[in-house]
């Protein structure tokens, strides 16, 4: 039992040190937005490339994808046809 509380102390030692590593933000550098798996995004939400729908995980990330990936947005719900 001794020797696990000493792993469990070694792991949580080891995964601060290293956050303690990666410099913090700077002012002035842009922030980019990783959407992951999007084959197509809608309004209400998006289709990874595995055709399962996902909801968007905030309010306005489809805006975000939408001026990212304008190629493949569509402006609208996705079960409106548009043809």
């Amino acid at each position: 039992m001794k020797s696990l509380i000493q792993a469990a102390v070694l792991a949580a030692a080891t995964s601060v040190c290293a956050l303690a590593a990666v410099p913090p933000a700077q002012a002035g550098i842009g922030v980019t937005l990783d959407f992951g798996d999007v084959a197509i995004g809608y309004r209400d939400g998006y289709y990874d490339s595995h055709h399962h729908w996902h909801h968007w995980a905030h309010p306005n990330d489809y805006q975000a994808y939408s001026h990212a990936h304008p190629e493949h947005y569509h402006d609208w719900g996705h079960t409106e046809h548009h043809h």
